[in-house]
């Protein structure tokens, strides 16, 4: 790892593939503590396999190299207790790191530019993975979960029986102002994740998912991504892209001038919102040909009680503009007139997260 100090007090950490990320925040943490320093941290074209914790305000993450790929990767998936996580239990969700995030930011003001972020679980066992013992913890599935592979490279792992949440990136709370470019993220289910009161602004760039994959309380921009269906030919696979959650008086998701692509015809649906009050909105949308189921929008995640109206099951729905004029969606989605909502919000990225 190379260190150089930039003007402004501004800390560069050059990583190398084979070596360690999580040494440079190390040593991140203690420049900050020391002299409240913000750090870049290059990192050179390679396969990270380590689990991150981004919990230094201001910190920087790109790839040291134009057009190249910098993959951070990891393997934990929801169900499933491994030896490598010592005495924590392994729960998904809120109370352990939001579900098995790959990379867990948890600071304000996080940069990350060219990185592509993954979790394995649901699309390949891993050489970490393969070397790595587990058992199933049945009490925290939703279903019986079968005993996973352990040959590396098998993809036998994206078959549904062995599908559970698994997220490549997540943010807290307190990751306000993160702002990602060109970056990637890919999984299966559950890949993106962001609690209440964290706001995202994902530029450009490629979100890979199939199953609620970009999800959560969050206020949240995907401005002008690439989406993609990271569905199988099985039957029954269904892509959904995202389930929100936004509570009252918070902004939720914004999907602006996306473009959508998916392997099977009709597989796609825009969303599945996770509460009822989730707000979610999709803008200027494109697709490739026929992919896009024509409902477009679901209730399946929706519990039926606190406030839930039945005859207005997810009221703050939205539309803009898609591709084609958002013909044959539920009753219950507002398409709009204007790219303006209801409450006088223009649908721009700077007014969406101001």
């Amino acid at each position: 790892m190379n260190i150089c100090l930039g003007v402004l007090l501004s800390l560069v950490l050059h990583v190398h593939a084979g070596e360690s990320i999580n040494a440079a925040l190390d040593s991140a943490r203690v420049v900050y503590a020391q002299r409240g320093e913000r750090t870049t941290i290059l990192l050179e074209p390679g396969v990270y396999q380590e689990q991150l914790t981004i919990d230094i305000p201001g910190l920087s993450l790109k790839c040291a190299q134009y057009k190249r790929d910098a993959i951070i990767t990891w393997y934990y998936g929801h169900g499933y207790q491994y030896k490598s996580m010592g005495g924590e239990i392994n729960y998904g969700g809120s109370r352990s790191r939001r579900w098995n995030a790959s990379v867990l930011v948890t600071a304000p003001d996080f940069y990350a530019q060219n990185i592509i972020f993954e979790n394995s679980f649901n699309l390949y066992v891993s050489e970490k993975e393969a070397e790595d013992s587990l058992f199933i913890l049945p009490e925290y599935t939703a279903r019986p979960m079968p005993e996973r592979p352990k040959q590396v490279g098998s993809t036998e792992v994206q078959w549904k029986q062995y599908r559970e949440r698994a997220a490549a990136i997540s943010f807290t709370e307190t990751a306000k102002n993160a702002h990602l470019k060109n970056c990637t993220a890919v999984g299966r289910q559950d890949v993106v994740y962001g609690d209440q009161g964290a706001t995202i602004y994902w530029e450009r760039g490629v979100l890979a998912g199939g199953v609620d994959f970009i999800f959560g309380a969050m206020t949240m921009v995907v401005d002008h991504a690439i989406i993609i269906a990271n569905i199988t030919d099985e039957e029954g696979e269904k892509c959904y892209i995202s389930a929100g959650r936004s509570e009252q008086g918070n902004r939720g998701l914004l999907f602006y001038h996306c473009y959508i692509r998916s392997p099977k015809p009709e597989s796609v649906w825009l969303a599945r919102p996770w509460r009822w009050w989730g707000e979610t909105v999709w803008a200027y949308t494109r697709w490739d040909k026929g992919v896009l189921n024509p409902e477009g929008w679901h209730t399946g995640l929706v519990r039926k009680k606190e406030g839930y109206n039945p005859e207005n099951p997810c009221p703050f729905s939205y539309e803009y503009k898609s591709q084609d004029g958002s013909i044959g969606r539920p009753k219950w989605v507002t398409v709009l007139r204007k790219p303006i909502l209801p409450d006088g919000t223009r649908l721009k990225p700077k007014n969406w997260l101001k």
